[in-house]
């Protein structure tokens, strides 16, 4: 089946959050939104929000997937999951969480004290990877220091997983060949940004807009890329201003799943009475830990 190359707008989802990736689950509940062509990622989240305001987040339940949670400019929070509890230290922007729930796992991230007092504005996002084939759970934070990046006259390159411009992150999870990066681009000037053929991807411009060889992609839009975008040429359009963006692409897995969300968490598998028999273990242990709250 031949990929197109399409562009797509943002779903807002509630007063601070849009999503760029995601579907319906087996029950018709969630935002609907473009997942075709994008195996093996399942979600793509952003958020934007003040560290004072009150979390509308909470411990959630995964299990399927591999979540990987950033910061791009500012703030830290505390992790925490239902495996190994609290995280000992803070993570800082520019970092990164892993929850990988192969099996399932609650997992939450909220707001350290310090950002919260501070009073500073966030950018918080969240992709998620398809990771049905796998039967482990493993958390892990990485911080800013331990993210390799790559300095050149047009343009950072902060190299999240995988490989880029010949250097290699720090990736836990190694068997899943994926490449995301946050990068950030001079006003004006351009970038080159190989993506392996076997690949399919994403490119978010987070701010500014960007030429992605012949197309313009808004300040947050997503582009989805085509069979003919796996060599990128990255231009930032503004000569004043730079242009920062998120780059995601993953090695597909092609195999069908389902989807089922459920205490403020979703869930993925590989039929619809697998999800509902994990998702009544997951309420009865929402129960034990004392965060019930209401379905999502």
């Amino acid at each position: 089946m031949t990929r197109v190359r399409q562009i797509v707008n943002p779903t807002k989802m509630g007063p601070v959050a849009r999503r760029l990736i995601g579907t319906t689950d087996i029950d018709g509940n969630g935002t609907s939104h473009e997942i075709a062509d994008v195996d093996p990622i399942v979600l793509f989240d952003y958020v934007e929000f003040n560290s004072a305001m009150e979390s509308e987040f909470r411990p959630h339940p995964h299990v399927g997937l591999t979540a990987m949670s950033f910061m791009p400019t500012q703030g830290s929070f505390n992790a925490w999951d239902s495996v190994n509890g609290d995280e000992d230290t803070s993570l800082h922007a520019g970092g990164l969480y892993y929850v990988h729930a192969g099996l399932p796992a609650f997992h939450h991230e909220r707001v350290s004290d310090e950002c919260a007092a501070e009073k500073m504005d966030i950018e918080f996002i969240q992709l998620v990877w398809n990771a049905t084939d796998e039967d482990s759970v493993e958390t892990v934070v990485i911080q800013p220091e331990d993210v390799p990046v790559v300095t050149t006259e047009n343009a950072t390159v902060r190299v999240l997983a995988g490989e880029l411009f010949g250097v290699q992150s720090v990736q836990p999870f190694t068997h899943r060949n994926i490449v995301y990066a946050y990068v950030q681009v001079n006003p004006g000037r351009s970038l080159e940004l190989p993506v392996p053929v076997t690949m399919r991807g994403v490119v978010f411009p987070i701010e500014g807009n960007l030429e992605v060889n012949d197309v313009t992609i808004n300040q947050q839009q997503m582009m989805i890329l085509g069979e003919q975008d796996h060599q990128l040429l990255i231009s930032n359009t503004d000569k004043n201003n730079v242009a920062r963006f998120i780059i995601a692409a993953g090695e597909p897995l092609n195999k069908p799943f389902c989807k089922l969300l459920g205490l403020g968490g979703f869930i993925i598998g590989e039929t619809e009475a697998e999800l509902r028999s994990a998702m009544k273990e997951f309420s009865l242990q929402a129960e034990q830990l004392e965060i019930w709250g209401n379905n999502t």
